[in-house]
């Protein structure tokens, strides 16, 4: 028979900000502590629905939720940002100067 264990708020936090986040899938958490998927699933509802958080007002924990996504997408579409940056500096130099030994004309 299989030995139920219990986990702390405090690593059931931790393995729903991982997940939701993005910095691990649920399956390489799954496989790594030999969770189920299907209780990572729900310790993600329970940490969006503020369970995890010392502080019980309702208002204040989702409004913790809220500035985490908001931090997480910053961080996303600054990589985006500076990826779109660095093509067109590649991009640049090809527009205004010679291609394959001829010259190109740009349209206005």
């Amino acid at each position: 028979m299989r030995i139920r264990r219990t986990f702390t708020n405090d690593f059931k936090r931790e393995i729903a900000e991982a997940v939701i986040s993005g910095q691990a899938f649920q399956l390489e958490i799954s496989r790594k502590y030999g969770i189920s998927i299907v209780t990572i699933s729900r310790w993600k509802k329970e940490y969006q629905a503020g369970k995890f958080f010392e502080n019980k007002n309702p208002d204040t924990t989702r409004l913790e939720i809220k500035v985490k996504e908001l931090k997480r997408l910053v961080g996303e579409l600054t990589v985006e940002n500076r990826t779109l940056k660095k093509i067109i500096e590649l991009v640049e130099p090809q527009k205004n100067g010679r291609v394959s030994g001829r010259k190109i004309c740009l349209l206005a």
